[in-house]
């Protein structure tokens, strides 16, 4: 069945705005022409049309560094710095966590990327088989990983066994599991050359954590006398390429390491300031050939899993540090919130584009809000003015996952009630109190 999204501006991938029809076969979730005027457009098998009165149709956006069900702990620890963060406020109640919170946590959080044009996650936390298994249900697509930790007394026990395990097990087409350490400070050596000569068979991307902070840069300097890029392509477990978050105190000899590894550059500008950690280079990264795309992190560090307040934020804070104003256009952004994170996550021939043969992945705009009137330059809207709030329609694999076209907000694959109850319970469960 084919449905054709008519009177519609749309994001092309060759930088223009495109007006007209998107026309997608729902039984293959692909799109199957985009801008045709209805007149010269496939006419007799399209099933059903929905007018999208001049809304913005563009790609699906693409959140490369995620924890959702930190939505659990929404705000917990502000105002601590990343290693008492993680220490005082974080570790404790994570270790509290069951299966059925973690899912909750994962459902509420798909529930906010939804409203929000989110169409693919990569998602990394503890108990991942509750995670994918959560994020499955709702529809969305989703990158899941077992973090791999290994520490010097050899705790905990079993844990590469799981995180090759988990890497090899298939959750449906939307949703892929790739592998993961969380970090050079939370591993061994071992474990990395380990986790690496298993992944010759699995050739899957590694998503990591790196050089979030000074600290665990230099520290990691001190102990193998590389820093933690370099350190990490040392092991193998970067042979197959990956995402890496935060990336704020890389230097130029790792974005060199990274673009010859095809590992991406996952930026993170909301949770780096949060947390006092610093500017990623990412100008720098993009001129010497790295892949940067965008996340959000988790709610604790970030507060909220809004793409286009990532975007916003990393456009202002590099044309603010570089002191020029054309830094970063419009478009370089968008791409690093569309197409360059479906490319980090091994998706670039699936989705991240509006354009025929592609994943009808979408988001869809209403260009009547205040705020994004008059629209005269598009792309700039994006970047600029838009907000999650903005969103009124989301659509993965040509399905609708969610609708707010007729003010009342609704998740056809997610009972909104139940996840909120649910999310509630956990929170309670877990002694978190507002303040």
């Amino acid at each position: 069945m084919k449905t054709r999204l008519a009177n519609c501006k749309v994001l092309l991938p060759n930088r223009m705005v495109g007006e007209g029809d998107v026309v997608v076969d729902r039984d293959d979730g692909r799109i199957v022409s985009v801008c045709v005027a209805r007149e010269d457009g496939p006419q007799g098998d399209v099933a059903e049309t929905i007018d999208l009165g001049g809304c913005l149709v563009m790609p699906g956006l693409v959140n490369c560094h995620c924890h959702a069900p930190m939505t659990l702990l929404r705000g917990v620890g502000g105002g601590l710095p990343l290693q008492r963060w993680l220490e005082e406020a974080i570790f404790p109640v994570e270790a509290k966590m069951t299966a059925s919170d973690i899912a909750a946590g994962m459902t509420w959080g798909a529930l906010e990327m939804l409203a929000g044009g989110v169409t693919c996650v990569a998602d990394m936390y503890d108990q991942p088989r509750a995670c994918a298994e959560a994020l499955a249900a709702t529809g969305m697509r989703g990158n899941v990983c077992k973090p791999g930790l290994a520490f010097p007394d050899g705790t905990p026990q079993g844990r590469l066994e799981e995180c090759v395990a988990f890497a090899r097990t298939s959750f449906g087409g939307r949703v892929v599991s790739d592998i993961c350490v969380h970090s050079e400070y939370l591993t061994v050596e071992g474990f990395c050359r380990a986790l690496a000569d298993a992944n010759r068979e699995l050739r899957r991307p590694l998503h990591v954590h790196v050089s979030e902070t000074e600290r665990e840069h230099e520290e990691c300097i001190a102990r193998h006398g590389k820093t933690p890029i370099a350190y990490l392509a040392g092991t193998g477990i970067l042979d197959f390429g990956g995402y890496a978050a935060h990336c704020v105190w890389c230097t130029d000899d790792d974005f060199r390491i990274m673009a010859e590894k095809g590992v991406s550059l996952v930026h993170n500008p909301t949770s780096n300031m949060k947390l006092g950690s610093g500017f990623a280079r990412i100008v720098r990264a993009m001129e010497l050939g790295v892949n940067i795309a965008l996340g959000t992190d988790g709610t604790a560090s970030n507060d909220n899993l809004d793409m286009f307040e990532e975007m916003h934020l990393a456009s202002l804070i590099h044309k603010g540090l570089a002191r020029d104003p054309t830094v970063l256009s419009p478009w370089d952004v968008i791409e690093m919130a569309t197409k360059n994170g479906a490319k980090a996550l091994g998706r670039a021939r699936e989705s991240g584009e509006v354009a025929a043969g592609m994943a009808a992945d979408l988001c869809v705009v209403d260009l009547k809000r205040p705020h994004l009137e008059p629209a005269l330059d598009i792309p700039n809207l994006v970047v600029h003015s838009m907000q999650a709030g903005d969103v009124v329609m989301t659509m993965v694999g040509g399905e609708v996952l969610y609708d707010a076209r007729s003010g009342e907000p609704s998740w056809p694959t997610i009972n909104h009630d139940r996840a909120l109850f649910d999310l509630l319970s956990a929170v309670r469960r877990l002694g978190l109190t507002a303040l």
